[in-house]
């Protein structure tokens, strides 16, 4: 058994504090309608399953662990572009737009790092 390096644990443990803390914030919003709250609670069930699936397939193969691990890498890159590129541009507060900043940053780039340190 392979085993695959802190950078991965530090980015799932990161996606799971992460996408929890927002599944609350999504609940706790009435501001938002039926479609918006389901298109993100959608948003933190897809992210949660990739950490989890990432957290389990680190005891199992190799050939498991590497899609996992690409996917997860590849959605939270691509997903925060999209998304965080969005919120910058959008009509935000100043404070709001700091703090998706940072996440996204913070998120891409532990992305960035378990791609770089990943098993091959």
């Amino acid at each position: 058994m392979t085993r695959w390096p802190r950078p991965l644990w530090v980015l799932v443990g990161w996606s799971l504090f992460l996408w929890t803390s927002r599944l609350r914030n999504v609940l706790g919003d009435e501001d938002h309608d039926t479609w918006d709250v389901t298109w993100r609670i959608g948003v933190v069930v897809l992210f949660v399953l990739l950490a989890l699936v990432a957290f389990v397939g680190e005891g199992r193969q190799r050939a498991w662990k590497v899609p996992a691990l690409n996917v997860l890498v590849w959605w939270t890159v691509g997903f925060w572009i999209v998304r965080g590129g969005g919120i910058i541009i959008d009509d935000h507060g100043a404070s709001f737009t700091a703090i998706h900043t940072v996440l996204m940053a913070i998120s891409i780039g532990l992305a960035m790092w378990v791609w770089t340190a990943r098993p091959r």
